[in-house]
């Protein structure tokens, strides 16, 4: 009766490596001239032997072996590299061992060993497992020189930025081909270049680095206005945290190619191999004053680090010198809310601990609602008989800020308070729900009850405006200082007559 067993082929992503069938044809050969019937192939195709982290044929068959009955009896495998090039020898020793202990012997069958048991077969085992490994370190060696190479020649690798840049093939002659971003290169002599991406991708970056470089914008709530507004990176991916973290901290935007960073966290710091980095041989599609003020704001929330009770007595200063603090105080002076909340489960929880007169708080909110309501009216009546008066037909919806002009847009009008933090005034634009409107007008009022501004916004651009706003006219929109302003601008936009 002729023993069951199981072949393991394995070919890593070296192109020159040997091949599945080349593999298969020789187990096979093996099998007939020994009477052997071969019940299982386990594969592992394009994985590398340095580790058998992600190598499921190898595990699968190790799971299996110790199966009881277990499925076969004898384990080929081509030579000692394909069972693995474990830069810790013992590591293929102790596999192989683990077949061994339940019943399943591994059989080299292009290596010339002896009997198991025999002195001479262990060690040509473990020398050939020793220089498994050697080719496997010297390989790596060499092909990280090439790569570091190429790096400095501005040639690229790995994968490109979410939006904003493009790849360019290279071929020997210096023919140059766009490819996607799907796209392999359709020879090994060619080489990849990063290029800037569509205009439209340029402009998405540029507004990305522009909005987090205000001071109030944070990661976590660019990322959330990012998917508000229904962007999404070049492959139709929503944004998140990480994906503008990364996207901010990326070089190649600067013109510099960075390579090698990256590693996992579990690999041990001596395997980590230096970073490869090429400067200025990527057009650059990011001002340098703009990318230096983002690094230095990301490096400068890097470094910080806050202690609870350094927190607490921050804030129990800041409450004493001015008792009707809020969070959305807080919001404007930049301050930690996310670590407030971390440490004391929520801001208000650390507003109590540092002695905030809740009772205080609630009676200033209810007197700046009333008085926000009262200026709102007024200003409404005041913006509708205006536009009455020439000859704009105009209503106003009960009980809101809503004006009608006749059986066409409807503009919402929303007041915009200042918050002042160390003599600077800024302004929080509210976005909680979406406009219920054609139009927004944005009246960027002083504490004195008057606006130093009108600005009126479509519904897409109310969406994509900064949800803080500065002293200086906003950048890219029309500010509107008087009544007149605020008429041509209404019949310019709305196409009134």
């Amino acid at each position: 009766m002729s023993l069951i067993a199981a072949a393991y082929v394995r070919m890593s992503t070296d192109q020159q490596d040997l091949s599945i069938g080349t593999q298969l044809d020789a187990i096979e050969a093996y099998a007939q001239e020994n009477e052997l019937d071969v019940a299982r192939i386990y594969k592992d195709a394009g994985r590398s032997g340095l580790a058998i982290s992600k190598r499921e044929g190898m595990k699968q068959m190790l799971r299996d072996v110790m199966e009881d009955p277990r499925p076969f009896d004898v384990i080929l495998v081509y030579d000692v590299s394909r069972w693995g090039r474990f830069q810790d020898v013992d590591a293929a020793a102790y596999y192989e061992y683990t077949c061994k202990l339940h019943g399943a012997r591994v059989v080299y069958v292009q290596e010339k060993f002896g009997a198991d048991d025999d002195p001479m077969t262990a060690l040509l085992k473990a020398m050939q497992r020793t220089m498994a490994a050697k080719y496997s370190r010297d390989l790596g060696v060499k092909t990280r020189a090439g790569q570091d190479r190429a790096v400095k020649l501005g040639f690229q690798m790995g994968g490109l930025p979410c939006i904003g840049l493009s790849r360019v093939a290279i071929d020997r002659d210096g023919n140059r081909r766009p490819l996607s971003r799907s796209q392999h290169k359709a020879m090994q002599s060619e080489h990849i270049v990063w290029v800037p991406g569509p205009q439209t991708e340029v402009d998405l970056v540029n507004r990305i680095f522009t909005i987090y470089a205000e001071p109030n914008t944070t990661i976590v709530g660019l990322a959330r206005q990012l998917c508000d507004e229904g962007l999404t990176t070049a492959m139709g991916r929503s944004f998140t945290a990480y994906t503008v973290d990364q996207l901010l901290r990326n070089e190649a935007f600067a013109g510099n190619f960075v390579w090698g960073r990256d590693r996992h966290p579990k690999q041990p710091k001596h395997r980590k191999a230096p970073i490869s980095r090429a400067e200025n041989v990527i057009e650059p599609i990011v001002p340098a004053d703009l990318w230096q003020q983002v690094q230095k704001k990301l490096w400068a929330r890097r470094k910080r680090t806050w202690d609870k009770e350094d927190l607490l007595q921050r804030l129990r200063e800041m409450v004493a010198e001015k008792p009707g603090l809020c969070a959305l105080d807080l919001e404007a002076m930049g301050y930690p809310k996310s670590a407030l909340e971390g440490a004391f489960g929520s801001v208000s929880r650390a507003f109590e601990l540092a002695g905030r007169d809740r009772a205080l708080v609630r009676a200033q909110h209810h007197l700046r609602r009333r008085d926000a309501m009262r200026v709102g009216k007024r200003m409404t009546r005041d913006i509708c008989s205006l536009l009455e008066s020439n000859s704009i037909a105009c209503g106003i919806y009960p009980k809101s800020r809503l004006l009608l002009l006749g059986a066409g847009p409807k503009i919402r009008l929303q007041l915009v308070w200042p918050r002042t933090n160390r003599g600077a005034q800024q302004w929080k634009i509210f976005k909680a729900r979406p406009p219920e409107a054609d139009w927004i007008l944005l009246a960027q009022m002083e504490i004195t009850e008057c606006a130093i501004r009108f600005v009126l916004l479509s519904a897409d651009e109310y969406q994509n405006t900064n949800a803080w706003l500065t002293a200086e006219a906003p950048v890219g929109l029309i500010s509107i200082a008087d009544g007149e302003g605020l008429l041509r601008e209404i019949r310019a936009r709305l196409v009134l007559p």
